[in-house]
């Protein structure tokens, strides 16, 4: 019966790339989720030649499943896409203990606290110290 709705349920598209890798990834993780999924137009990619800034294409990388599938697949590729999204960077902190942070860094190198933005109370931005 499943292979029957196969044959009349049609492949759509899910998300386009431009590199196959991100495709793969998206694909992998559906599968995973128990989504079929394949990826397309992976090897006509770059074979349209290349500029200066790199390889010149007009096809996308897509990944495909089935229009049965695409209400799930769209959620997972959504919360995917949220995992990803990244944090606000933090600023240069000075730590309880007096020593400077670096931008970037969310534990002092001196006494491993935490940077206040991460919930503890104990530390002072740079721009709040007068």
């Amino acid at each position: 019966m499943e292979r029957d709705q196969d044959l009349h349920d049609k492949l759509i598209v899910l998300a386009t790339f431009s590199k196959a890798t991100e495709a793969h990834c998206l694909c992998a993780t559906l599968e995973s989720n128990g989504i079929r999924a394949c990826v397309a137009n992976e090897t006509s990619n770059t074979s349209l030649g290349a500029s200066w800034f790199g390889p010149i294409s007009a096809i996308w990388v897509e990944v495909l499943v089935f229009e049965s599938d695409a209400e799930k697949a769209l959620e997972i590729k959504n919360r995917l896409a949220d995992d990803m999204v990244v944090e606000e960077e933090i600023p240069e902190w000075i730590c309880g203990c007096g020593e400077t942070v670096d931008a970037g860094f969310e534990i002092c190198w001196s006494c491993s606290t935490p940077y206040a933005g991460s919930g503890d109370d104990d530390t002072t931005t740079e721009e709040s110290e007068d």
